[in-house]
């Protein structure tokens, strides 16, 4: 297949519109028209539904993966040969924001000091990353998942341990006569939409009490520094990771916050998933991930 073909396509999705596509890659209209629809020829399949912005078929997201992998592939080589443009290997990672905020901060470091490299990271729930790494948006990702992504290659990384906290003066406020706490009715913050950690807390413990199950009050705080404010403030209780934690609060010495062992923690064990086919700057980053890993609390 011809490259220039495959990077249109994936410049397509980046930029959205087949018009702003051609003007990134420098090209007329006409011609990126063309080189899309020989490639479909090629493929014998529709690639792109001609939406605004721009979608992938089926078809397309597994083309796709395959010109994000050609283009980074040959960058490199060029590279490696003296024929690069000076530019830098972009390596694009899928990774959770309360790995961002803790140990991968020792990768940033080591980043810091590459000069053929940048980074370029995607945030999402670690339970939903390998969905970038499977439509090609990405070419590692931190994730829940450890079957390998087709294409991919799975290593294990570590467990991130998860405590339920919350403001005391917030659980006394739903605290009944006998002690117990009504957590069908106490507020919930979540990180995101698809934030399942503390869904799958309550549900545990519904199974656990019996009943009517009640949908509680929801929040949603999309920043980790925001989240753990907003639990402290008393916003509603959340799932937080043992390295966020403010000292005090898992031996019940703290002056405001407490755990929640009614609900009880929740252990996620860190894949990390990359391409197969590895340059040498997807190597190093791999290698930096493994060594900042061995420090996940």
């Amino acid at each position: 297949m011809n490259t220039d073909h495959l990077r249109a396509l994936a410049a397509a999705v980046d930029e959205g519109t087949f018009d702003a596509a051609a003007d990134a890659l420098q090209i007329s209209g006409s011609a990126f028209s063309q080189r899309i629809k020989a490639l479909e020829k090629d493929a014998g399949q529709v690639l792109l539904t001609r939406t605004v912005p721009v979608g992938t078929t089926s078809a397309g997201d597994r083309m796709l993966r395959l010109a994000r992998q050609v283009a980074v592939l040959e960058d490199e080589t060029r590279r490696s040969l003296g024929r690069g443009t000076g530019g830098r290997t972009v390596l694009s990672v899928a990774v959770n924001a309360d790995s961002l905020a803790t140990w991968f901060v020792e990768v940033l470091r080591q980043a810091a000091t590459w000069d053929d490299a940048v980074l370029q990271l995607h945030l999402e729930d670690q339970e939903h990353t390998h969905e970038l790494l499977r439509s090609g948006s990405v070419i590692a990702a931190i994730t829940e998942h450890p079957a390998p992504v087709s294409g991919c290659i799975s290593m294990e990384l570590g467990t991130m341990d998860y405590h339920p906290v919350a403001a005391a003066s917030l659980l006394d406020r739903y605290r009944g006569e006998d002690g117990t706490v009504d957590f069908g009715a106490v507020p919930v913050q979540d990180f995101g939409t698809r934030d399942n950690l503390q869904r799958s807390r309550l549900a545990a413990w519904r199974a656990a009490v019996g009943g009517e199950p009640v949908e509680p009050p929801r929040h949603q705080v999309p920043t980790v520094g925001g989240f753990n404010a907003a639990v402290a403030a008393g916003l509603g209780w959340g799932m937080i990771p043992a390295g966020q934690l403010p000292e005090g609060v898992l031996e019940g010495t703290h002056p405001d916050l407490v755990t929640i062992p009614e609900l009880g923690q929740s252990r996620v064990d860190l894949h990390w998933q990359r391409w197969s086919a590895g340059t040498a700057a997807l190597d190093r980053l791999t290698a930096a991930v493994q060594q900042a890993a061995r420090t996940m609390i």
